[in-house]
């Protein structure tokens, strides 16, 4: 597997909690202290993000570091069949069984309206 491929599958990662968590790329920046542009290429796969600014992040998203690595290798050389069975495992992974229903259901609905078209 590829460092680019490495770093862009992180990024991603970023980018989702990030989002997740209703941050801006430039409060993110603001809080770890380095140009809002920064963020962009961490988020894109350009620069690799250093333990430290990890650490930052997390602390400051209030994320595990674990989570961003966890399973990276599979993700980001993922084909479909791979991506599909790592989000099989992620969703099993999630305990409260009303929310494994729901993000089933979900699937499934966007499923059938991306058949439908």
């Amino acid at each position: 597997m590829k460092d680019q491929e490495l770093n862009l599958a992180i990024g991603q990662r970023l980018r989702s909690v990030r989002t997740a968590r209703g941050i801006t790329q430039n409060e993110l920046a603001a809080h770890i202290g380095v140009a809002f542009q920064q963020i962009q290429k961490y988020e894109n796969g350009t620069n690799r993000l250093s333990i430290a600014v990890m650490l930052r992040l997390c602390d400051f998203m209030k994320v595990n570091a674990g989570w961003f690595v966890s399973g990276i290798e599979t993700e980001a050389g993922a084909g479909v069949e791979d991506e599909a069975a790592y989000l099989a495992q992620e969703i099993g992974r999630i305990s409260d069984e009303t929310i494994r229903r729901s993000l089933t259901m979900l699937i499934h609905s966007l499923t059938a309206a991306d058949v439908a078209n």
